[in-house]
C-alpha cells in the first residue's frame, strides 16, 4: 500500500478493482421482527463490471456475491484516521470496532470476521482492523464491511459518509489477483471446534481472551485439566465474561444449583477452583446461546449440569 493521508476510504482497492458503496445511507433494512429501519452507515463492496463479471469466482447468492458486487476472502479494513479504538468486540452482528479520532469525530465499523486491534490501542491512519465478513445474524451472511461517521465521537451524531468518502483517497493493494474462496475443509468432530485453556490462578488477573468476552453473548465448557467436562453454560444477554468468571468466585460455593435455593438473578451457582480447570468458549448470538447449550449439555453430558436431573432421555429438550 501507499500513500500517507489524513483520511483514507475504509477498504482498499484491489488491484484496479475499486471498492464503492454498495449500499448507502436511507436505504431501508428489514428487522427479522418485520420492522423496517433507516441503514445509518454505507455498506462497502467492489462492483462489477458487467453483470457476468467474475460470477464464476464469486457467484451471486453466495456470501462472496450478489448481482452486482461481490466480497473477496481475507480483505481488510482499514482505520479511516489516526485514533484511538474505544471498542473492539464481538457483537451479534460480527466483531465491531470504534476508533475515536478527536473529540469531534468517531468511525464504527462492523460484519467484521476478526479484529486486527484491541482496545485501548493507538492506530494510524490506514491500520488494519480487522477482516471484512458477514452479519452473522441475517440469513444471507454477504461479506461487506458496514461503516458509520459520527459526528462528536457518539451514534447520536451518526451522519451520511458518503460525501466523506467521495473525498477520501484509496489505498491500493497491487499485487492482488482473483481467487476462489478456499473449498471447506473435512468435517471435524462436533466438539473439535472448541479449544480448552486455562484461566490462572486465584488471585491472578484473567488473560487477555478471556476479558475480552465483555460484551458477547455465546456458552462455554468447563472441564478438569486433563480430566472430564463438569458444566456447560450460556449467557444470552451479552454478558458471558460475567456469567463464566462467576464459576471462579469461590465464595459462593455454599449456593443451591438446580433447587435454586439462596438463588440471585443469573448466579450460576457451582464454582471451581480456577487452577484445577480449563475452559472453551464459543461466542454466538443471543438468540442462539441457549439453543446451544441444550445441545451440547446433551451430546457432552457435563457432569454437574446433570446433578439431580431425569436422565436426558426424559428431560424436556
Amino acid at each position: 500500500m501507499s500513500g500517507d493521508p489524513a483520511w483514507v476510504f475504509p477498504v482498499p482497492d484491489l488491484g484496479d478493482r475499486r471498492a464503492q458503496i454498495s449500499s448507502g445511507w436511507g436505504s431501508p433494512r428489514t428487522l427479522p421482527d418485520g420492522k423496517t429501519i433507516q441503514h445509518l452507515g454505507a455498506d462497502i463492496m467492489f462492483r462489477r463490471r458487467s453483470a457476468r463479471d467474475l460470477i464464476a469466482v464469486y457467484p451471486p447468492g453466495t456470501v462472496n456475491g450478489e448481482r452486482w458486487y461481490f466480497m473477496p476472502e481475507a480483505v481488510p479494513a482499514l482505520a479511516a484516521a489516526a485514533g484511538v479504538v474505544s471498542f473492539a468486540r464481538s457483537t451479534p452482528v460480527g466483531f465491531s470496532v470504534v476508533i475515536r479520532h478527536s473529540p469531534d469525530w468517531a468511525t464504527y465499523y462492523t460484519h467484521l470476521s476478526s479484529l486486527s486491534v484491541t482496545e485501548g490501542a493507538a492506530v494510524t491512519v490506514g491500520q488494519h482492523v480487522g477482516i471484512i465478513g458477514g452479519n452473522p445474524s441475517d440469513g444471507v451472511h454477504l461479506k461487506h464491511l458496514h461503516f458509520e461517521l459520527w459526528r462528536n465521537g457518539t451514534r447520536a451524531g451518526v451522519l451520511d459518509p458518503k460525501p466523506y468518502l467521495d473525498m477520501w483517497p484509496h489505498l491500493v493493494i497491487q499485487d492482488w489477483t482473483p481467487e476462489p474462496p478456499a473449498p471447506p475443509a473435512p468435517a471435524a468432530p462436533r466438539n473439535g471446534r472448541f479449544i480448552y485453556r486455562p484461566v490462572g490462578d486465584r488471585g491472578e488477573p484473567y488473560p487477555e481472551w478471556l476479558r475480552r468476552l465483555r460484551g458477547s453473548s455465546g456458552v462455554y465448557i468447563i472441564r478438569e485439566r486433563g480430566g472430564p467436562i463438569v458444566y456447560v453454560g450460556e449467557s444470552s444477554a451479552d454478558r458471558l465474561y460475567e456469567t463464566l468468571t462467576r464459576h471462579f468466585q469461590e465464595w459462593r460455593r455454599y449456593k443451591g444449583f438446580w433447587r435454586g435455593q439462596f438463588a440471585e438473578g443469573n448466579d450460576p451457582g457451582l464454582t471451581y477452583d480456577r487452577a484445577s480447570v480449563e475452559v472453551a468458549v464459543k461466542v454466538t448470538a443471543p438468540d442462539e446461546a441457549i439453543e446451544e447449550e441444550v445441545r451440547l449439555i446433551r451430546r457432552l453430558r457435563p457432569r454437574d449440569n446433570l446433578l439431580g436431573q431425569p436422565e436426558l432421555e426424559e428431560a424436556p429438550f
